[in-house]
């Protein structure tokens, strides 16, 4: 298992679509078992932006960093396993009605999703068998 994106994901990410990001991250976390967001000290940052709370998410520490280094400098990349952001962290921002924003790369926006979609497709990849939280 590795815990790094080869350099060819990190400089083709900015170019990715908003499907291909989203598969990316899926891909990416279930294989790292983590999830990645951009912590201020006391929480995970969420940027508000028309009205719309935004959780930007990545599914490796390199990404998050280089966020962090272009819009979010007072910041550190944080993480959370795949099982802790499923089963506590998505239920949380679903109740607070907040979106989220899949690898966004500096200057890039990601995909944006909701946190019921998320949990949606997660949940469903793991009764689908294609992945198995460890026990």
């Amino acid at each position: 298992m590795r815990h790094a994106p080869y350099q060819k994901e990190v400089e083709s990410a900015a170019a990715m679509s908003e499907a291909a990001r989203l598969e990316y991250f899926l891909t990416r976390v279930f294989e790292a078992e983590e999830v990645w967001g951009l912590d201020d000290g006391c929480e995970w940052i969420v940027e508000e932006r028309d009205g719309q709370q935004l959780m930007p998410l990545w599914p490796y520490e390199q990404f998050a960093q280089a966020a962090a280094q272009f819009g979010w400098k007072d910041c550190l990349p944080a993480a959370e396993s795949l099982e802790d952001f499923l089963y506590n962290t998505l239920p949380g921002l679903i109740a607070e009605d907040y979106m989220l924003n899949i690898m966004a790369t500096p200057g890039v926006d990601g995909c944006f999703v909701s946190p019921q979609r998320l949990y949606a497709i997660l949940e469903g990849m793991i009764e689908a068998g294609e992945y198995k939280l460890d026990a």
